[in-house]
């Protein structure tokens, strides 16, 4: 109990910084400015008041419409706020005071996600910068042991405090194993197999959390993003030859996301699985 304000501190915090993700998600593919103009509805053009902007309450207030026009407001807005806030708050279970560090990846996991599934592109400040940041994260931490003279323990469970080689190679492996997909899968398909998009993505995922994830990722993303592709097969809202053109991106994503929260489990769980655990 004595760490509940915490979590309802993150919880918060995450819902505002997702409120302004959304901005960039909607904004950024368009080419638009990200400060200016202030937050508007789309529809009417009518400037969003701040009270009509707090970020869950206010959507729920106004019933999911506009105050000015009374067009209604997607569900989206509210969905991605609450899953902002629902990670953050678990971050910080998870990780404690290195919470702020895994933040960081949340909201580029999030950004990175829905501009895929809405344009089919991965920015590069989400694939690039997330490589950057993969590095940066890890050659700081144990940079930092070693100007005070100790090994710095990561936090327990960490799926992401690695070693800068380790970093180094996570990177090398990620970008790696599925350009390699790509360039096969667009020699036997005849046409571009993946987005380079995905490629640098997987890399930035090697960066921070390591080869091991890598692996781990590819596995998550290809059952979810199978199980998901085949069900809008089965439904008719797309053909099996189109298969190839539904974002991979999100799907990288949620298998970082999986592996930050429960890496070390899954790892330990599957080497089990295959004779190799205790």
């Amino acid at each position: 109990m004595m760490y509940a304000p915490f979590y309802v501190i993150s919880f918060a915090f995450g819902a505002t910084i997702a409120s302004f993700l959304n901005v960039v998600v909607w904004r950024v593919p368009r080419g638009e400015s990200i400060i200016s103009p202030r937050s508007h509805c789309p529809k009417c053009g009518a400037t969003i008041r701040w009270w009509q902007n707090v970020p869950i309450l206010s959507w729920l207030a106004l019933r999911g419409r506009c105050a000015n026009c009374g067009e209604p407001i997607s569900p989206r807005y509210l969905f991605v706020e609450i899953l902002g806030g629902a990670l953050f708050a678990a971050a910080f279970w998870r990780y404690g005071i290195f919470a702020p560090l895994a933040w960081v990846w949340i909201s580029l996991m999030i950004t990175g996600s829905f501009i895929d599934f809405d344009h089919k592109l991965l920015p590069d400040f989400v694939t690039v910068g997330g490589m950057v940041y993969g590095i940066a994260v890890s050659v700081s931490f144990w940079a930092a042991g070693a100007f005070c003279g100790v090994s710095l323990p990561p936090p327990d469970g960490s799926a992401f405090f690695i070693k800068p080689l380790t970093s180094l190679l996570g990177a090398a492996a990620g970008f790696g194993s599925l350009w390699l997909v790509r360039f096969l899968g667009t020699l036997a398909f005849r046409r571009e197999a993946m987005g380079m998009g995905d490629v640098l993505l997987l890399g930035a995922v090697g960066a921070l959390q390591g080869p091991v994830a890598t692996v781990a990722v590819i596995i998550i993303s290809s059952i979810a993003g199978s199980a998901v592709g085949l069900s809008a097969i089965a439904l008719s809202k797309t053909k099996f030859g189109s298969f190839a053109e539904i974002p991979f991106g999100p799907y990288i994503c949620l298998g970082s996301l999986v592996w930050m929260f429960r890496g070390p489990e899954l790892a330990s769980w599957y080497l089990g699985f295959l004779g190799f655990g205790p």
